[in-house]
């Protein structure tokens, strides 16, 4: 019997979640029953996620059976900056949408620094906002799927460099006010930076993953 569809997509939602956020850290193996007795529910709606999540490539299909949260190499990093990159410029070639479309990041106005799911947040919002404009569900789907497989690097950005709200904020602002031209210039920019500390960034996710998790949050039995 196929699991209720309110409690898949639950069931869904949370496991991803807990991905994005490193609960579940990169090269940790999952066992479809540890992961139905942490979130209370039976195994089907929980082996179905996980499928969901594979085919997202967050997840991958363990050898020894059960699944695995991939690991995370400086280039993969590179490549996914890089695609995500040109994605998001690519979009630019289309018309800017009107300013009653506009939906501000309101948090990187705020005084004071952002925690790190502030920003990862703050850029998945941005970078999608920007990629809705050529109105193609495909093209903007591309981007949000890039920007998942980059949270966890985004989490760690922050400990790689100091300016990320800044950065962010002024890719922000040239939306709204710019030229397409700066704000091409300004996104390769972002990006760039990026690939050229891809393994610093891969580092740090190796050794700090765990610092980023809320000492309220419980982890998932990983066997």
């Amino acid at each position: 019997m196929s699991p209720e569809p309110i409690t898949a997509d639950r069931i869904y939602r949370r496991l991803k979640q807990d991905i994005l956020d490193g609960i579940l850290r990169p090269g940790a193996p999952l066992v479809v029953q540890a992961l139905a007795d942490h979130y209370g529910v039976s195994i089907s709606p929980v082996r179905d996620s996980a499928h969901q999540l594979v085919g997202e490539q967050l997840l991958a299909s363990n050898l020894g059976g059960g699944f695995v949260v991939p690991l995370v190499t400086a280039d993969t990093l590179r490549d996914l900056y890089t695609w995500h990159g040109y994605l998001v410029r690519h979009a630019l070639k289309a018309r800017a949408p009107s300013q009653g479309d506009l939906e501000p990041v309101e948090v990187l106005q705020r005084h004071g620094p952002l925690h790190p799911r502030e920003l990862r947040d703050a850029a998945n919002s941005l970078f999608s906002f920007i990629g809705s404009r050529p109105k193609n569900a495909v093209h903007a789907r591309a981007i949000m799927m890039a920007g998942d497989r980059l949270a966890i690097a985004r989490l760690h950005e922050p400990l790689v460099f100091d300016n990320v709200q800044d950065e962010l904020l002024a890719i922000w602002n040239l939306t709204r006010s710019g030229s397409d031209g700066a704000i091409r210039e300004a996104i390769w920019a972002y990006h760039r930076r990026r690939i050229r500390r891809a393994s610093t960034v891969g580092h740090r996710i190796l050794s700090n993953v765990s610092s980023l998790n809320s000492p309220k949050r419980h982890r998932i039995p990983e066997t």
